[in-house]
């Protein structure tokens, strides 16, 4: 145990030495310096700064380098305006999940590893070239013996470890530079990171995506417009994924779809609804519905692949969506306000007048555009970094959200650039809204409020009597705590310990003057009078120091 430890310890030593070289390369060592680490690692021969890039491009060049764990927290980094700044979000935002392919014989003994026999036992065909490359896995087609098309999904191998070591240093730098940057505590550096943390390791487990995919599947099966692809549990482990290949043309691949003889407007509007519906209707949505991550298939029908990352709403951010939707196109600064109060938790706002008027200011800008015109995603974004402005935090959740409306208006503008995003989405808000006004819904709430008001005045005389047995027994206790007087306290110990030392001087002094009046003793009260008399120069001395005087 203790040999694995070290052997543990070595390995991240290294990768910190690796992590430190790449980040004085492109000119960001004062982060390692500000981290309490440099002088452990940063030798005295620097390599040359690249002056022609900016800050920012330097930090996502990084991450590039630095590999698929630093290159994922990245992307997730560029959905979260509370803590990253435009430019750099920006930037982010051109990071691609991309890596050097594995070599595909590596690849099949990492498949025939995880199935635990030969590749020929399980599939009549099996296509030895990747169909497609990412930092964690590789993508395989094949036909299994009963002659259904699948798609192989295998890991890396020892990606899990490669990952677990990134996410150790990546602690140890967040716990560092928040101890030594106080003022990054309103980041919270170090729950970013244990959030990321939690997110890729869902990623890395399979089981966690063949879940995803057959709730999904609950969710869209009487759906005719939408294939959810099938999962083979049978053949699926936590570092192998066998599911349906899905045979269409990607939604990026715009000249095949012109060549198919597809309708593109109809592809916009269904992407779109899916999309809603899996938002407003379910709460449980793609969270990365990118072009390449959507097909087309024969009769106009949608699939989405790569169920890695989902996104799920509670009733209160569902409420916030339907309030706001209705908001933007109403061009309600008060309503959207109140909306991202929903968002934020908060029930009261001081500042909520001056939300508004910052709301209605960012409304103003786009005066000269019709709805239609205006880009949602775009707006919505905007107002939550208004929100964040103001000291306001939102769940997680939201900003998932905000990436999958982004993401889905993006899609459905450039396959029909005339589309209406915001009234396409107003009948799926206002179903919302009027759910949660309805007669039954106020019923229900009304029927759950006079639940709680029974079972408190239920509870209520037993409580009492619990309060007045204690007092008569005298075993009633009262905890009072007073903050913010730790600095008072400090002075009072600091200046009842200096009247204690003055005291003792005076008597030494005293005591001294009475000695030498003796001459058998005269000796000794000179030498007590000399020993008072430094400690009294002493104290004057930090008294000084310490009033600045």
């Amino acid at each position: 145990m203790k040999l694995r430890r070290i052997g543990l310890a070595v390995h991240e030593l290294g990768r910190a030495r690796e992590i430190i070289g790449i980040v004085v390369k492109y000119g960001l060592s004062e982060w390692v310096t500000n981290s309490g680490l440099g002088k452990f690692f940063i030798s005295k021969k620097r390599l040359a700064r690249i002056e022609r890039y900016n800050q920012w491009e330097r930090i996502r060049m990084a991450l590039e380098e630095l590999g698929p764990t630093f290159i994922k927290f990245g992307q997730i980094l560029a959905d979260r305006p509370d803590i990253v700044p435009e430019e750099l979000r920006a930037q982010f935002r051109i990071l691609q999940d991309e890596a050097k392919p594995m070599p595909d014989d590596i690849a099949l003994q990492e498949i025939e590893k995880e199935l635990g026999r030969p590749v020929g036992e399980i599939f009549r065909e099996f296509d030895p070239v990747r169909i497609a490359s990412a930092s964690i896995a590789q993508a395989y087609r094949a036909v299994l013996l009963n002659g259904e098309e699948v798609c192989i999904k295998i890991q890396r191998p020892g990606i899990d470890q490669k990952i677990q070591l990134d996410l150790n240093l990546m602690n140890i730098f967040a716990n560092r530079m928040q101890r030594n940057n106080p003022e990054m505590e309103a980041i919270n550096l170090k729950g970013v990171v244990k959030e990321f943390g939690k997110t890729i390791k869902k990623e890395l487990d399979f089981h966690h995506e063949a879940s995803n995919i057959a709730r999904f599947h609950i969710c869209f099966k009487d759906n005719p417009e939408i294939k959810v692809p099938k999962v083979y549990p049978q053949y699926t482990t936590g570092k192998i994924l066998v599911e349906e290949f899905i045979k269409g043309t990607k939604v990026s691949d715009l000249d095949n779809l012109l060549k198919s003889g597809h309708d593109l407007k109809e592809i916009a509007r269904k992407a779109m609804r899916l999309v809603f519906d899996q938002i407003f209707t379910h709460g449980f949505f793609h969270a990365d519905p990118h072009p390449g991550n959507i097909f087309v298939m024969d009769g106009e029908i949608i699939s989405f692949i790569d169920f890695g990352m989902m996104g799920t709403l509670r009733k209160e951010q569902l409420h916030f969506l339907g309030k706001y939707v209705i908001g933007y196109i109403d061009r309600d600064p008060y309503v959207m306000a109140e909306a991202l109060m929903i968002a934020s938790g908060k029930r009261s706002f001081a500042q909520f007048k001056e939300l508004e008027y910052q709301i209605g200011d960012l409304l103003a800008h786009y005066k000269h555009l019709s709805i239609e015109d205006m880009d949602f995603g775009k707006v919505m974004n905007e107002s939550v970094e208004i929100l964040i402005q103001f000291g306001l935090r939102i769940p997680p959740g939201i900003y998932l959200l905000v990436k999958s409306l982004m993401a889905i208006e993006r899609v459905a503008v450039v396959l029909y650039p005339k589309i209406d995003f915001a009234h396409e989405m107003q009948p799926y808000a206002v179903e919302l809204i009027a759910q949660q006004y309805s007669p039954k819904q106020f019923a229900k709430e009304i029927f759950g409020s006079l639940k709680e008001y029974y079972k408190l005045l239920k509870e209520l005389p037993a409580d009492l009597n619990e309060i007045i047995y204690k007092i008569k027994e005298g075993r009633f206790k009262t905890q009072i705590e007073v903050k913010g007087l730790e600095p008072l306290s400090e002075h009072l110990d600091v200046a009842s310990t200096r009247v204690s030392i003055a005291i003792v001087l005076a008597a030494l002094i005293i005591g001294a003057s009475i000695i030498s009046q003796w001459d058998q003793t005269r000796w000794i009260g000179a030498i007590v009078f000399c020993v008072a008399g430094l400690f009294g120069f002493w104290l004057l001395v930090k008294l000084f120091r310490r009033n600045n005087l």
